[in-house]
């Protein structure tokens, strides 16, 4: 498991928030090293004799009683802490005299170790801490030493990707032992819960006891429900406070959840759609319209069902063709409707004239994104789509959570092939992957040619000949697939796909796994021409893979096509409405995600929307959705 450690940070002052999160460790680093430099019996540590860790662990080798030995070392360990020498300090916490330490010092071992850890943002160390550090680890030390502990098991649990465990520690933890104000605390707890995938929330609501800590999971469970509108969640929050009186996060609800209901008052009052309704894209465009609108007919029959909810009297949505007009035209077009908000256009060439501004005069909410190569964008310019390089860096965050860094890549030729290979080399690079062979193709080409060269038979082909011809007679051999490939990535489309899946075992690499886009299914099951796609893994958005929602059953009733591939647009027209409401929560408090139907949404701060899917794999010829492999942060957000 490979936690990502990128922090999303917004706002202006960046440098700033780097130096507090560094004011925040060394003030962290310092009252530990205080407790047990205190805590400690004494120990004669002469400075000119100990100035390296192999030195004290050579002194502590003459040690002969362990806990003395183990003394020793922890006080060397707080020593280079207090130097601000993390990494010597390491080496010393990791020597074989500590693999376990003595019920006695126990405690202030793992201060030290979580200190350090966290210092030096070594996340497998910190994964091998948080497996034996329990939640309430931070009610052991003394009054004194409470907020630091807490602080550093809470760092430490967030540094090893195990978010759950992080919300439970601050969940035990009291505003007044913590060091924390109320609406920090509860903040904190509420991003932590976030965090946390679907399973580790049900495992947790199933084994956790106690009121706080149960409130606290009833609350999360209900608002990540796929697809809720912002008038829903303002519901679920009212519903939950009542039923939850004296919880804290009922006195003082997370900051996230005070802005929805400020947000509900503050809607745009006017939304002006704007979608190619004519022209090659039309049908794109239509599909898009009707998840709009579908979504937001659905939270006006909430709403009306909601004695408590917020009035749509007044909200308006006006839907403009933009197909044929260009940037400037279609803005001057739609200012003359004075719309409080844009949704749109789709085409990409005009989201990228609008990219290039110096100003909007109201937000833009663009379903595309700026081409590549842009700059700058106007502030107030979002953009959102059904972004290919968005799933390219999801699988390659998969191949290498799943340890498998050599792969080798087989994309179509074209711009949009070119995306692909850019997006996932970056990523890949990114996390030291490697691709080791990448050949592109287009749809009139020889497969297996194409696949031979891939794999590396046709090298091995060559070698043979060539030594026939150095020895000057025929040598007998079997052709051999490259050795170092860990995983395949195919971008191909099904029909093509069908192809290539079975000549990769033809070819002695049927035991290598195949990672694929969304682009490989269809988005209905079809057993009989996919078994030919049997094995491979492929992302995907939940409107596709997970099982009916009541919005999904109820949209059946009135739109065609949403369940093919068309209905990925669809589900993209349902988030755009909810994120036509959205995006100041988005835009003022950070790790703020969706859970739509297009996948788990998140704003970078070049103001781009990502998207974090699921993940499904042929058996039997029919797609079976998968659990995730980790409990991996999405709120890590590429700003690349």
């Amino acid at each position: 498991m490979m936690p990502a450690k990128r922090q999303h940070l917004k706002g202006a002052l960046p440098d700033m928030s780097e130096y507090l999160k560094s004011v925040r460790r060394l003030a962290l680093a310092s009252a530990i090293v205080a407790a047990v430099l205190s805590g400690c019996a004494p120990v004669s540590l002469k400075p000119e004799d100990v100035r390296t860790a192999e030195q004290a662990i050579d002194a502590a080798s003459q040690i002969g009683a362990t806990a003395e030995r183990q003394r020793f070392l922890l006080r060397a360990a707080a020593d280079f802490q207090k130097a601000g020498d993390h990494p010597s300090a390491r080496r010393v916490l990791q020597a074989e005299a500590l693999q376990t330490p003595e019920e006695t010092v126990e405690a202030q071992y793992r201060l030290l170790a979580m200190s350090s850890a966290v210092a030096l943002e070594d996340y497998h160390w910190a994964e091998n801490l948080a497996a034996l550090i329990p939640p309430d680890q931070h009610l052991r030390y003394p009054d004194e030493l409470k907020p630091a502990a807490l602080d550093a098991q809470y760092r430490l649990y967030n540094l090893a990707g195990e978010p759950m465990k992080a919300a439970l520690t601050l969940m035990g933890a009291a505003p007044e032992t913590s060091g924390l104000e109320l609406q920090e605390l509860n903040d904190r707890i509420w991003q932590a819960l976030k965090r946390s995938n679907d399973d580790l929330l049900n495992e947790a609501a199933t084994t956790v006891v106690g009121f706080e800590s149960q409130g606290w999971l009833e609350l999360a469970a209900r608002m990540r429900e796929p697809g809720l509108s912002l008038e829903a969640q303002g519901r679920i929050i009212r519903e939950w406070r009542f039923n939850w009186l004296g919880h804290p996060a009922a006195e003082l609800p997370p900051s996230e959840l005070r802005l929805i209901a400020t947000l509900l008052q503050q809607q745009p009052g006017h939304i002006a759609l704007t979608l190619p309704l004519s022209g090659p894209l039309a049908e794109a465009g239509k599909m898009v319209r009707d998840g709009f609108l579908a979504a937001f007919y659905d939270a006006e029959t909430a709403r009306a069902s909601d004695e408590n909810g917020t009035s749509a009297d007044g909200l308006r949505i006006t839907i403009t063709d933009s197909h044929g007009k260009s940037a400037s035209e279609l803005l001057e077009i739609l200012m003359r409707q004075s719309p409080d908000m844009i949704v749109g256009p789709l085409e990409k060439e005009t989201v990228t004239a609008l990219g290039q501004m110096e100003s909007l005069p109201v937000p833009v909410l663009a379903l595309n994104y700026v081409s590549s190569d842009a700059s700058g964008t106007p502030a107030n310019l979002t953009q959102f789509g059904l972004s290919a390089e968005d799933e390219a860096r999801q699988i390659a965050d998969q191949v290498i959570e799943e340890g498998l860094g050599q792969v080798l890549v087989l994309i179509p030729r074209g711009e949009w092939g070119d995306r692909i290979e850019q997006a996932l080399s970056a990523r890949l690079g990114d996390h030291g992957g490697i691709i080791l062979n990448s050949d592109r193709y287009f749809g009139t080409d020889n497969f297996r040619e194409i696949t031979a060269d891939l794999l590396g038979i046709n090298t091995s082909r060559q070698r043979a000949l060539e030594l026939q011809r150095t020895i000057g007679r025929n040598v007998e051999f079997e052709p051999r697939r490259r050795q170092d490939a860990d995983a395949i990535i195919m971008v191909a489309q099904p029909t093509i796909a069908r192809q290539f899946n079975p000549l990769f075992g033809f070819y002695f690499a049927g035991n290598i796994p195949v990672f694929s886009p969304s682009v490989i299914y269809e988005g209905q099951p079809d057993p009989s021409r996919d078994r030919d796609l049997n094995g491979v893994r492929f992302t995907d958005i939940p409107w596709i893979l997970e099982p009916d929602t009541e919005f999904r059953a109820t949209t059946r009733t009135h739109f065609q096509g949403v369940d093919g591939p068309l209905g990925r647009l669809f589900a993209m027209g349902a988030d755009a409405w909810a994120l036509s409401s959205r995006l100041p929560l988005m835009q003022q408090v950070d790790d703020t995600r969706y859970s739509g139907h297009t996948g788990t949404l998140a704003l970078d701060r070049q103001g781009r929307i990502h998207r974090s899917q699921l993940w499904a794999r042929f058996e039997n010829g029919s797609p079976v959705t998968l659990k995730p492999v980790s409990d991996q942060d999405e709120g890590n957000i590429a700003t690349d």
